[in-house]
C-alpha cells in the first residue's frame, strides 16, 4: 500500500490540487466522461484519470496500463493521497511559511524548465553543425595513449638517482613493447599505470594534451613533472580528428548550450545587478573573529 502512495504520489498530487466537486460531476454528464471515484462530495472522472496518468514517467504510464488490476491500485493511491491532503489542510499545513517557501521554489523550478526546455527545442541544421565542428576542430581531436605515473612515497625525501634510473627503465620499456606491470613493485615509489585510454584533447589535462597532441604514434615522452608525479606517455592511436559523425550529438548538445548561456546573458544586460560580497560571506568572517 505505502509502495504505490510513494510511486504514484506526483500524479495523485496534480489531481488532488484541482477542484473535484460538483463542477466535475454536472460536466461529465454534459461531456459524457465517466466518473471513476467519488470522496465526499468530490467527484474524479475518467478523463482526469488520464491525464494524470500521462504526466508519470513511461514506465509508471506502462506499469499502470499493463492490467485492471494496476489501474485499480492507482485508484486507491490516489484516495490514499486526497484523504492525506485534505487531512494536512484541516490541519493548516498549507499556511505554514516553509511549506509557501518550498511551494515557491517547487514552482520557480518548473517554470525555469519549461523555459529551458523551449529554448532547447530549436532545431540546429546539420551546416550549422559541421560549421561549429570546422571551427572548433581542435576540441575533437583524441589519441589512445598509455600513461605512466610515478608518485613519491616519500616527497620530502628522494633520492633523484633512482627516481632518474626509474623513470629511464620506464620509457625504455614502452619504447619497447616490453611489459611494465613488473616495474609497480617498488619501495620508494607508487607507479600507476593507465594503458590504452582514449583522450580527447579538450578533456584532458591542459599540461599533458598539450604534449600528447604534439607526437607521433608509437613515441615515448620525456618524464613531465605536475604536482607531485612524474609521468611517462606514449601514443598508442593517433593523435587524430573524431569523424563528424561521432561528435554531431555532441556538438547539438554544445551549441545549445552556448545558446542558452548567450540568451541569459542578454537577460542579465537587461538587468541591474549588484552583488555584495562583503555580506555573503559577513555570518562566517564574524565567527572567525568570534
Amino acid at each position: 500500500m505505502i509502495k504505490y502512495l510513494i510511486v504514484f504520489s506526483t500524479a495523485a498530487l496534480l489531481i488532488c490540487c484541482s477542484n473535484y466537486s460538483d463542477d466535475n460531476k454536472n460536466h461529465a454528464k454534459t461531456t459524457g466522461d465517466k466518473i471513476v471515484a467519488k470522496i465526499g462530495s468530490e467527484y474524479i472522472t475518467h478523463e482526469q484519470l488520464q491525464d494524470a496518468i500521462s504526466r508519470l514517467p513511461v514506465k509508471q504510464r506502462i506499469l499502470i496500463q499493463s492490467s485492471a488490476s494496476q489501474r485499480n491500485k492507482f485508484i486507491e493511491s490516489y484516495i490514499n493521497k486526497q484523504i492525506l491532503y485534505k487531512e494536512a489542510l484541516r490541519r493548516g499545513y498549507g499556511e505554514k511559511e516553509d511549506f509557501k517557501k518550498t511551494v515557491e521554489e517547487y514552482k520557480k523550478k518548473i517554470l525555469i524548465k519549461n523555459l529551458t526546455d523551449d529554448l532547447l527545442k530549436n532545431e540546429i541544421s546539420d551546416n550549422e553543425l559541421e560549421q561549429y565542428y570546422v571551427l572548433n576542430r581542435e576540441k575533437y581531436e583524441s589519441a589512445s595513449i598509455t600513461q605512466v605515473s610515478v608518485i613519491p612515497k616519500n616527497k620530502d625525501s628522494q633520492d633523484l638517482s633512482s627516481l632518474e634510473n626509474l623513470l629511464k627503465s620506464i620509457s625504455t620499456n614502452l619504447q619497447n613493447g616490453v611489459g611494465i606491470h613488473e616495474l609497480k613493485k617498488h619501495s620508494d615509489y607508487n607507479i600507476k599505470i593507465k594503458e590504452n585510454i582514449e583522450i580527447t584533447k579538450d578533456k584532458y589535462n591542459k599540461t599533458l594534451a598539450d604534449i600528447i597532441f604534439t607526437m607521433k604514434k608509437g613515441q615515448v615522452s620525456k618524464p613531465v613533472k605536475l604536482g607531485n608525479s612524474f609521468i611517462v606517455l606514449k601514443i598508442i592511436e593517433g593523435p587524430d580528428y573524431i569523424p563528424f559523425k561521432k561528435v554531431k550529438n555532441d556538438i547539438k548538445f554544445e551549441i545549445r548550450n552556448n545558446n542558452l548561456e548567450d540568451y541569459l546573458k542578454n537577460l542579465k544586460a537587461t538587468e541591474s545587478i549588484e552583488i555584495y560580497s562583503e555580506n555573503i560571506y559577513m555570518e562566517k568572517n564574524n565567527n572567525e573573529n568570534n
